[in-house]
């Protein structure tokens, strides 16, 4: 059984407007799962959809989600022993998901509190090992320090070890390299793979940057305006991507110059059928009744416009 299954899950406002297509994916212990998009794409909705945490205005309308055998979707005493203690999040803004008025030794504690009934002290002697793993100082002037004192690099590390705090299965880290300069993600980016090796952790990577996924993951899914475009190996996509979002995405992972342009319709402009429609130089009369991505991981899709140049 698979540790996490998200089968045919949908997203949409109140007011009926679809936010986010039926979507599925699986990870276990181990694997290493990338989804990539812009901005808008429903990546992060995703997120908060597998941890219960929906936006005001935001509801599920089908599918399902499941962790280790538990509905993530109703509250339950089940469910609050999975999140955080099996199934952690590294949110995308340290800023914002670090609170102000806890120091750093606080954040560190409560996850272990909660869920192993440790005492602040016996959970800072546990995880000192992370922290120097981390290159977090352990002395208690660095414990004694509020969220605003630290670099930003810090703040970022300090998720981290919040989120690995309980030893957890698996990992979601939503674009957990976006504020962090080009050394000091690089150096995250290879503590996330130590760890993976290391640990048997398995993580879902969400970026907008093919780059960096690519560089971090075995299979990856390609996610624009709320549908999944593409999915399949990521050796495979990055050297046949067989749909012209992913194509852009990589040229603009490469630095290549590309005669696209135009941004992301919101959810109520957007065309019947492929949602990069507006935006794709191989459009076809047959993309107008085109469908999202569902099948295989191996298999991926393909994009039928691109075969008919």
């Amino acid at each position: 059984m698979m540790s996490l299954v998200v089968d045919r899950f949908s997203l949409a406002r109140t007011d009926g407007v679809e936010l986010l297509a039926p979507l599925s994916l699986s990870l276990d212990s181990g694997d290493r799962l990338g989804l990539v998009g812009e901005s808008g794409s429903g990546k992060s909705l995703l997120v908060q959809g597998l941890f219960g945490v929906l936006p005001q205005g935001v509801r599920s309308t089908g599918g399902t989600i499941t962790a280790f055998g538990v509905s993530m979707e109703r509250t339950s005493k089940s469910r609050d022993s999975i999140r955080g203690r099996r199934m952690a999040w590294v949110p995308q803004d340290p800023q914002q998901a670090l609170n102000p008025f806890l120091k750093a030794r606080d954040h560190l504690a409560l996850l272990p509190r909660i869920h192993r009934g440790e005492s602040t002290a016996t959970a800072l002697h546990r995880l000192m090992p992370l922290l120097e793993r981390l290159r977090l100082p352990t002395d208690q002037a660095f414990l004694n320090k509020y969220p605003h004192e630290l670099s930003g690099g810090q703040r970022q590390r300090l998720l981290l070890a919040q989120a690995l705090s309980c030893d957890p299965d698996l990992l979601v880290l939503d674009e957990p390299t976006t504020a962090l300069d080009p050394t000091v993600q690089a150096d995250f980016m290879a503590l996330m793979l130590e760890l993976q090796a290391n640990r048997g952790l398995g993580y879902l990577w969400i970026s907008h940057d093919l780059g960096v996924v690519a560089s971090v993951t075995t299979r990856l899914m390609v996610l624009y305006g709320g549908e999944v475009m593409e999915a399949g190996p990521t050796d495979r996509l990055l050297r046949e991507p067989r749909h012209p979002y992913t194509q852009r995405l990589l040229q603009a992972a490469k630095k290549e110059p590309s005669h696209e342009s135009g941004f992301l319709l919101g959810p109520l402009e957007r065309p019947a059928g492929c949602p990069f429609q507006p935006r794709c130089p191989k459009v076809q009369p047959s993309c107008a009744s085109w469908k999202p991505w569902q099948g295989r991981m191996e298999d991926g899709l393909r994009c039928e416009a691109v075969f008919h140049d």
